[in-house]
Parts: structure tokens; C-alpha cells; sequence
């Protein structure tokens, strides 16, 4: 008979399965203060999975000797496996012994999802005035203050009468979270947010995060840029330098006009010098000492030295 039909209608109960199902469906856990960032993406993770009657409401036990209760059962038990696996070991004593998925849902949101509750707004306020980048990215920056901004909407549920009256406080509301995010910016972007101070009208909090975020990756290039070129910078100041020394070709003779070297070490002046040359890499101790123009001594090791030879003999 058709009262002897297990119902399958997956808008009332759902298919009947039990593979594949995940432990949880959102990385997020709930803690005592995100509960307006974790309730939304936790519904779409439920959501998503054709599990959302089991939390609103809309699908109450039934008789257990109703044909669909095992299945209903069964689901159920997904669901607060889902609940209790995104919230936090502190939390989870709460509602771990709760009969069904969506007293769970309820416990939760009579602890945490109060509206209006003064010292929570403060809270909130205090931490967004209070937000700046610092070593965060600008994604990451804009992604925490955007999260309290919600918050703050959830609390602040005005019910208006004028609809012009609320377009233009919603207007002025962004305009001030867009000099707040300003604000809150790192000195590195001086440059970019000038410009958008300067420009004579304030653009919605997404252009600016866009312009920001775009200097941003300018930044970052460039950095990389400079980056690869570091190894040849360096062994030019090998060669230029020597090892710990001054920069050959910032000498300069005074008398043949020649860079490279003082009148000191001048071969017009001093010829005998010339015989000295390449003696300093042949020192018979580990450490030789290689004096500098400035009269500094620079301690080289004798594999240092060879090293340096080697490597100059290859630029010849």
C-alpha cells in the first residue's frame, strides 16, 4: 500500500546514502567571536550538501515508526557531525549531547548570535578602529575588517521608513569604511592612496580595494625584479672591491689621473712596486691581512684567497 512507501523525495527528506559523505564541510570553526563570519559560511556548507531542513526547522522528526525515520535519523547525524566538527573543542561540550542537528543550531545562536547586544557592538567597533595591515597583505587586511563591517550590519538592523533616507546613510556608511581602510594602510602605499584622496570623489570600497591591491602586485614585481638581479650585482663588487676591500674604481692617481689605484701604489712614481703585484695571494699563513687604502686590515683565509685568484683568473 502507499503508506508502506518509503518516502525518497529529496525536498522532504533526502537520498538515502551513506558514502562519500565528509566529516565536515567547512574549514572555519566556530570560536566566542566569529560567529557572524562562521553561522553564513557554515548554512552555505549545508546548504549545499541538501542538508538545509535539518537545521531550519523545516523538517522535524518524525514517528519513529514512520518509514522515513531511519533515513531521517541517519541524516540528522551528518548534519550535528558537521556542527560539532566546526566548532571549537571549547564550544563543542555544549551541544555535543543535543537530541538533534537543529538544537544545536539554536544553542549556538542563542549563545553567540544575539542582536544588539551592547558590550558585543563595542567590542567589535573597538577592534575595527583598531585594525591596521601591518605585516598582513591587503587582501588579508581588507578581508578582516569586511568581516567585522558584517558584524556591525547584523547589529545594526535599522528598520527604515524613508528608503531615500537609508540609501543615503548606507552611502556615507562605505565612504567612512573607505577612509577607514585607507587609514589603516601601510606607509608603502602613501602614493596610490593620494590619489585616491585626491581625486575629487570618493570611489566604492571595491574600486579602492582594486587600485590597492593592483599597486600592491606593481610592488611585489618590481621586488622580484630586483631581486634576480642581486648575484650579478654581486660579483661585480667581487671584482671591483676584492675581498673586504673598497671599490677599486672609486681610486683615483692624483698624479697620472688613472683610476684603480693611489699615488701611493703609482708605478710612474714607484716602479718598484711593480714587482709586488699578486704577492698578497701567496701568504704562507691560513690568514693573510690585506691592507685597504683607508689603512683598515681585512682578515682573508688562505682558501679565500685561492678562491678569489681562481676567479679572477677566469675573468682574464
Amino acid at each position: 500500500s502507499s503508506s508502506s512507501t518509503v518516502n525518497t523525495n529529496p525536498t522532504e527528506i533526502g537520498a538515502f546514502r551513506t558514502e562519500n559523505v565528509p566529516m565536515q564541510v567547512i574549514t572555519l570553526r566556530l570560536t566566542k567571536d566569529n560567529y557572524f563570519s562562521w553561522s553564513p559560511a557554515m548554512t552555505m556548507g549545508i546548504a549545499g550538501r541538501g542538508r538545509m531542513a535539518y537545521i531550519d526547522g523545516s523538517n522535524p522528526e518524525p514517528a519513529r515508526t514512520s518509514d522515513v525515520w531511519h533515513t531521517w535519523f541517519l541524516e540528522d547525524n551528518q548534519v550535528k557531525t558537521w556542527i560539532v566538527n566546526s566548532v571549537s573543542a571549547d564550544i563543542q561540550p555544549l551541544i555535543l549531547r543535543k537530541k538533534t542537528a537543529r538544537d544545536m543550531w539554536v544553542v549556538l545562536e542563542q549563545m553567540y548570535g544575539q542582536k544588539k547586544t551592547a558590550i558585543r557592538t563595542y567590542q567589535v567597533m573597538k577592534t575595527v578602529y583598531g585594525i591596521r595591515q601591518g605585516t598582513s597583505s591587503v587582501a588579508e587586511y581588507y578581508g578582516a575588517l569586511k568581516a567585522k563591517w558584517e558584524e556591525l550590519d547584523y547589529h545594526s538592523d535599522i528598520p527604515w521608513h524613508c528608503p531615500h533616507d537609508q540609501a543615503l546613510y548606507v552611502a556615507h556608511e562605505w565612504e567612512n569604511r573607505v577612509f577607514l581602510f585607507l587609514a589603516g594602510l601601510n606607509d608603502e602605499f602613501e602614493g596610490v592612496r593620494s590619489q585616491i584622496l585626491n581625486s575629487g570623489e570618493v570611489s566604492s570600497i571595491e574600486d579602492v580595494y582594486s587600485c590597492v591591491e593592483a599597486e600592491e602586485q606593481r610592488r611585489l614585481v618590481t621586488k622580484e625584479g630586483k631581486r634576480e638581479l642581486v648575484p650579478y650585482n654581486e660579483r661585480s663588487a667581487l671584482v671591483s672591491r676584492g675581498p673586504g676591500g673598497p671599490s677599486r674604481s672609486l681610486r683615483r692617481c692624483t698624479h697620472c689621473k688613472k683610476t684603480g689605484h693611489t699615488v701611493d701604489y703609482c708605478w710612474d712614481l714607484h716602479p718598484e712596486k711593480k714587482g709586488n703585484r699578486g704577492r698578497s695571494l701567496t701568504g704562507r699563513t691560513s690568514v693573510s691581512e690585506v691592507q685597504a687604502s683607508s689603512g683598515e686590515k681585512v682578515s682573508i683565509s688562505a682558501d679565500q684567497l685561492r678562491e678569489l685568484r681562481a676567479y679572477l683568473g677566469r675573468l682574464e
